[in-house]
C-alpha cells in the first residue's frame, strides 16, 4: 500500500515519506488572448528524463512553469518552480482541500500551502497546491512566460459569502490517510 502526491513547489518530500522523484512544473503556454484548447493539467517533469529521438510535430508543447506573482514568497516573481512525487508508505489515499490549512479528523497533513492557478483571462489551468515555503529552481529568473501560476483568490456571487470572503487568497493542504 501506499499513496502519492504532487508537492508542487518543492523538490524534497516531508518527513517519514520517501522521493519517487523530484522535477520541474510544466504545464501549456499561457497564452494570453490566444485562442483557447490544448491541456489544462499541470505535470511534475522529472529532472532526470529518459528522451525520444523522434521531433515533436509542433502540435502541441510542454512548458516550464514560472511564479507570476511575489505574492509566493518574496522575491519569488519569474522564478521557475521545482516540484516532487512524494509517497507516504502508511496511507492508502491523498487528497487535496481547498480553502483549509488543515486536514479533517482521522486525516494526516503532508504539507500545506496557498491555491493556485493560472491567470483568468488565459488559457485553462488546473488548481494545484503551492507548498506555504515554496523554493525556486536555480537560475530560473529568466521569466520566459511559458507556463504561470498566480495566487487564487475568491469572487462572491455564486461563491457564498460568507463563509469565503471577497479577494482573499485560499489555502490548501495536501492530505492522506
Amino acid at each position: 500500500h501506499g499513496s502519492t502526491y504532487v508537492r508542487w513547489g518543492r523538490s524534497g518530500c516531508p518527513l517519514n515519506t520517501e522521493r519517487v522523484y523530484s522535477g520541474y512544473a510544466a504545464g501549456n503556454v499561457y497564452s494570453q488572448g490566444a485562442p483557447t484548447g490544448g491541456p489544462s493539467n499541470m505535470l511534475c517533469l522529472p529532472s532526470d528524463p529518459e528522451l525520444s529521438n523522434r521531433t515533436a510535430p509542433g502540435n502541441t508543447f510542454i512548458y516550464g512553469t514560472e511564479y507570476q506573482e511575489n505574492s509566493f514568497a518574496s522575491n519569488s516573481a519569474d522564478e521557475d518552480v521545482p516540484c516532487a512525487v512524494c509517497r507516504n508508505p502508511k496511507s492508502f489515499s491523498s487528497l487535496m482541500i481547498p480553502g483549509r490549512k488543515t486536514c479533517y479528523a482521522g486525516w494526516q497533513t503532508e504539507y500545506m500551502g496557498y491555491l493556485a492557478s493560472g491567470c483568468f483571462n488565459c488559457k485553462a489551468s488546473s488548481f494545484i497546491c503551492v507548498d506555504s515555503q515554496p523554493e525556486y529552481i536555480p537560475s530560473g529568473e529568466r521569466n520566459d512566460n511559458g507556463h504561470l501560476l498566480y495566487m487564487v483568490g475568491t469572487k462572491c456571487g455564486s461563491l457564498p459569502c460568507p463563509p469565503y470572503h471577497a479577494g482573499l487568497e485560499l489555502y490548501c493542504v495536501v492530505c492522506t490517510k
